[in-house]
């Protein structure tokens, strides 16, 4: 990874420009022209309050989504869920879902995140002995079931609400948890590959059974793998480096460890090859990249070599992940996303041919796979996407 493939200002024009276009997209997608806020299923609003904002949606608009979460899909015990969504939607992503609206709750000053209701339950999927986060702990809240391993999704997605809520040591507890994730790793890192999970104790899961690889495992080979885990870690470690040094007033020896952290993912990620960079999967690696070289510029301008590779692999995401399959709509493909590794919708292609897409636009009767829709993609892109314009944005200006 030795070249640019773009021209960051030409970059940075085009991403502005499919910001605003993606904007528009998730907008007019809202009732009753389409499923936000129609279709009693909290991942149509999740990621896309998260992109609205991201594009510069007006809060008031935004704030409509997240009235009708807390209006329909709030339930008794402080989850977000809707009765009739499959278990692939409401227990696998329990808390995930809240983590990402209820940062911009946060973010807008909306009543939602105030609620003692629902920040309480989302505290306690913390373990906090490790920091780290478990994706479902049951309905019962005075009766957790607390699951055998946790992961980096919940976990840096919990951080980054624990930072917009202000709440330092719980943000502060999920950093720690990241970087001994990443030092856990280093053995494997130096055979091109990662353990994605770690058991509560903090032991990296290496039991790997068929049809498990998917995600618990990741190398620099196969071009369709769980990429996010190298990127929403890497996006969290240098925004909570950001936060630590700009805004709590901590030391910056005990924010280093989180820079260098993110340093050691990026340069993982820069042994990936391009083709990689076609699976949606490899959306969050955009966003880490992005935050990494936004904070590199304003704290460390002189590591002109990090920084550009920073942006090599941002540029990838922006450009073949992001700009070069959005739709003319200003959406982007739905995705079935694998949960096994041996299935047959591991050969699905999502880049658009001529605008056309050779998908299923619609879930796949017992497939092994969560179908996340062109709503919800869109969202997600856009939130990441925001990440790479500032970084690439702030990069240009140091220049």
């Amino acid at each position: 990874m030795d070249w640019r493939i773009t021209d960051p200002a030409h970059l940075l024009g085009a991403l502005r420009v499919s910001l605003c276009e993606g904007g528009r997209f998730l907008v007019g997608r809202m009732a009753p022209n389409g499923p936000i806020l129609q279709q009693r299923n909290v991942s149509f609003v999740h990621k896309a309050s998260w992109g609205m904002h991201a594009a510069g949606v007006d809060h008031q608009t935004i704030a409509r989504l997240l009235d009708w979460a807390q209006n329909e899909a709030l339930r008794e015990n402080g989850d977000f869920y809707f009765p009739e969504e499959g278990p692939e939607y409401k227990d696998l992503q329990r808390v995930y879902r809240p983590l990402n609206f209820c940062k911009v709750a946060a973010w807008i000053d909306h009543p939602l995140v105030r609620q003692s209701q629902v920040v309480d339950r989302i505290l306690q999927y913390q373990h906090e002995p490790s920091g780290g986060v478990f994706h479902y702990i049951g309905d019962d809240p005075k009766r957790p079931d607390w699951p055998a391993a946790i992961g980096t999704l919940n976990t840096t997605f919990f951080g980054h609400l624990m930072i917009a809520l202000q709440m330092r040591d719980r943000a502060i507890a999920v950093g720690d948890w990241v970087v001994r994730w990443v030092e856990a790793n280093r053995p494997h890192i130096a055979q091109g590959r990662m353990v994605t999970q770690m058991t509560p104790g903090g032991e990296l899961v290496t039991d790997v059974a068929p049809g498990e690889k998917i995600f618990k495992l990741l190398d620099t080979q196969s071009p369709k793998q769980e990429f996010w885990n190298v990127g929403t870690a890497m996006a969290y470690l240098a925004v909570l480096y950001d936060v630590m040094r700009s805004r709590w007033d901590k030391p910056e020896e005990r924010a280093r460890p989180y820079l260098d952290a993110a340093r050691t993912l990026l340069d993982f990620e820069a042994t990936m090859p391009l083709d990689t960079y076609l699976w949606p999967s490899k959306c969050k690696v955009g966003w880490g990249a992005g935050e990494l070289l936004r904070v590199l510029v304003q704290y460390d301008p002189a590591d002109e070599e990090t920084m550009e590779k920073a942006y090599r692999v941002a540029e990838r995401v922006a450009a073949f992940t992001f700009l070069d399959n959005q739709l003319p709509s200003g959406g982007w493909p739905w995705m079935h996303y694998p949960l096994d590794e041996r299935i047959p919708e591991m050969a699905f292609g999502y880049k658009p041919l001529k605008h056309t897409v050779a998908v299923p636009p619609w879930p796949i009767d017992d497939s092994r796979t969560i179908f996340l829709s062109s709503e919800e993609i869109t969202g997600e892109f856009l939130g990441e996407m925001k990440s790479i314009e500032q970084g690439v944005a702030a990069w240009l200006a140091k220049t």
